[in-house]
């Protein structure tokens, strides 16, 4: 989900920011993780103004010409003419929103996120310079969309050494067992800095086994 468009920030139910929501979706779900109080339900909420909703869009309600009207009447998109009334029915304290709120917008229109440095960092700035991730929330109604972790990998796979042999207790390689891919542990060991960013090691040491293989198959064929 896109969270780094202008105009768009990411707060918890208390009403403040706790990430640069244009940091990876690894790094704001561990932000989001470390920010929630033992014992409650991991949750934040995704907030845009009319102009930023109708430029860009937000989650799954897509931008002008479309309009959201399925999205709010499911319930997936929230709407309220002033922050105040979006913050009730998200159940966001109103008061720590509207400082939040102000807060950004400042920094929006100054250029720099001074709590998160929001298109300080390259990663920030793939699509542009910082700039282009900053914008004010200023116009309503305001609209916000409820964030909640999931999973849709694993960083716990097979050990390996650098020839993609899977290795046993004793970090042995095993013979003739190889892994690659999700199947094998991931060379970011628990960190995921980016979408795809598992296709080149897969790739890579698909290509190694394969070429590995191969050698053995020729030197097997020799001897027989």
């Amino acid at each position: 989900m896109e969270r780094a468009k202008p105009g768009v920030i990411a707060v918890l139910p208390n009403g403040k920011r706790f990430v640069n929501e244009a940091d990876s979706y690894h790094d704001f779900i561990a932000a989001l993780l470390a920010a929630t109080p033992a014992g409650d339900t991991p949750q934040a909420w995704l907030l845009a103004d009319r102009r930023t909703l109708r430029r860009y869009g937000l989650g799954h309600a897509r931008p002008f010409p479309f309009t959201p009207t399925a999205w709010l009447r499911t319930g997936y998109l929230q709407r309220g003419n002033t922050l105040a009334e979006l913050a009730k029915q998200c159940a966001i304290d109103a008061n720590a929103l509207a400082e939040t709120v102000e807060r950004f917008n400042h920094f929006a229109s100054a250029g720099e996120d001074v709590d998160f440095h929001r298109g300080a960092s390259a990663y920030n700035r793939a699509q542009g310079d910082h700039q282009v991730t900053l914008g004010p929330l200023r116009e309503g109604p305001f609209y916000a969309v409820r964030i909640l972790p999931g999973s849709l990998g694993t960083f716990s796979g097979l050990q390996t050494d650098e020839h993609a042999r899977v290795l046993d207790e004793q970090q042995q390689p095993i013979p003739g067992l190889y892994a690659i891919g999700n199947d094998m542990s991931s060379v970011m060991r628990g960190y995921y800095p980016s979408g795809g960013i598992t296709l080149g090691p897969a790739m890579t040491f698909g290509y190694l086994v394969g070429k590995g293989l191969t050698k053995k198959t020729n030197i097997n064929n020799n001897i027989t």
